[in-house]
C-alpha cells in the first residue's frame, strides 16, 4: 500500500469532508475518492460512512486510525535512521528550497559554501506546496529553506536568516502613491491583486481580518510581473513581498507602499532534530550563521 494513501486516510478521518481534506492535501476530490477506494479494495472492508455532507469512519476505520498515526511514525523514523546511516559514507549535502527563496540569495548562500568547499558534494531540490511532498524532503534533505513553518512538523529546528515585508504596489499616479506608509483599513474598497502562492494570502486575509474587513481581490496571479504590469496602468493594486520588485524591469513606473504596522515574514533554515546534523551539516550550520545577518529587512 502507498504510505502517502495512509496520510490522506488520516487527514480525512479527521476532516469528515472529502473536500477539506482534498483542499489541505492539494488534491482533488476524485483524486482524493480514489485512493480511498484504493484502500479499501485492498484491504477489504469499508473505511468510511459516506453521506451527502460528510463522512464518517467505520468501526474497520477506527480501528485503522489508532494504529495508522504509530505506523506513519515508525515509517517516518526509519526513514530518517536510514538517511542518517547513507550519509555517514557519504560526502553530500542535501538542501531543499521553495521557488520564491531564490529572492532571498538562498542559492548564492549555498553556491558559495560550495565554492569554499569543492570537494562536498550537494544535491539541491526545490519543494512544491504539496503536503505529502514537503513530508517527504523533511526527512530526506538535511536543511530546508522556508518561510511557513506550519508546512513542517514541529521536529524542526529553525534559525531566522532575514525578514520581508509585505507591501502594496501601485501606480505613480495613484492616490495612495504619495504615502509612505498606510493603515491596511484604508484598503477596504480597494480591488486587489494578490499572488496565488497560499501563504502570502493567509497572511494577507488573517492580517486584513484583524483590521475587520475582507479583501476585495480582483485577480489571483502566480506571476508577480505580471500583477505589476497592471498596477502599473491602474488595473488594481498589487499585494507583494517588497523584494520582488527587483524582478520588475520597469520599477519606476510604481510605487511601493508600507503598511502600518506592518506585515512582515520570516525566512529560515530548517532541520530535523531527529536527525543528528553530520559533520558537513555542521559546516554548513556555521557557515550560514556566519553569512547572514537577522533581522535584515530585505
Amino acid at each position: 500500500m502507498d504510505i502517502e494513501f495512509l496520510r490522506e486516510f488520516m487527514v480525512l478521518s479527521k476532516t469528515c469532508s472529502y473536500q477539506e481534506a482534498s483542499e489541505k492535501l492539494y488534491i482533488t476530490n476524485s483524486t482524493l475518492s480514489k485512493h480511498i477506494q484504493k484502500m479499501e479494495t485492498e484491504l477489504g472492508y469499508s473505511l468510511f460512512e459516506r453521506s451527502t455532507r460528510k463522512v464518517m469512519l467505520t468501526d474497520v476505520g477506527k480501528v485503522l486510525k489508532k494504529n495508522c498515526e504509530q505506523i506513519l511514525a515508525l515509517y517516518d523514523d526509519a526513514l530518517i535512521q536510514m538517511n542518517m546511516e547513507a550519509s555517514k559514507a557519504s560526502n553530500t549535502l542535501s538542501v531543499a528550497f521553495s521557488s520564491a527563496m531564490s529572492r532571498y540569495g538562498i542559492l548564492d548562500l549555498v553556491l558559495n559554501f560550495k565554492k569554499e568547499h569543492p570537494d562536498i558534494s550537494i544535491q539541491i531540490s526545490e519543494i512544491s506546496d504539496s503536503p505529502q511532498y514537503i513530508t517527504f524532503i523533511n526527512k530526506k534533505a538535511d536543511f530546508i529553506f522556508a518561510s511557513n513553518l506550519s508546512q513542517f512538523s514541529g521536529d524542526v529546528q529553525s534559525l531566522p536568516l532575514a525578514r520581508e515585508e509585505l507591501v502594496l504596489f501601485t501606480s505613480t499616479d495613484a492616490p495612495h502613491a504619495g504615502n509612505e506608509k498606510i493603515e491596511l483599513s484604508v484598503l477596504e474598497n480597494e480591488e486587489l491583486i494578490l499572488p496565488e502562492r497560499a501563504f502570502l494570502q493567509d497572511l494577507f486575509f488573517g492580517e486584513c481580518t484583524k483590521a475587520g474587513f475582507i479583501p476585495n481581490v480582483k485577480l489571483y496571479t502566480k506571476i508577480p510581473q505580471t500583477a505589476f504590469q497592471l498596477a502599473e496602468n491602474n488595473y488594481a493594486c498589487a499585494i507583494y513581498p517588497r523584494s520582488y520588485l527587483n524582478e520588475y524591469n520597469r520599477r519606476d513606473k510604481l510605487c511601493t507602499v508600507s503598511f502600518s504596522p506592518p506585515i512582515t515574514f520570516d525566512v529560515y533554515m530548517l532541520y530535523m532534530k531527529k536527525k543528528p546534523l553530520s559533520s558537513i551539516g555542521e559546516l554548513f550550520n556555521d557557515y550560514v550563521k556566519e553569512h547572514t545577518h537577522y533581522p535584515e529587512l530585505l
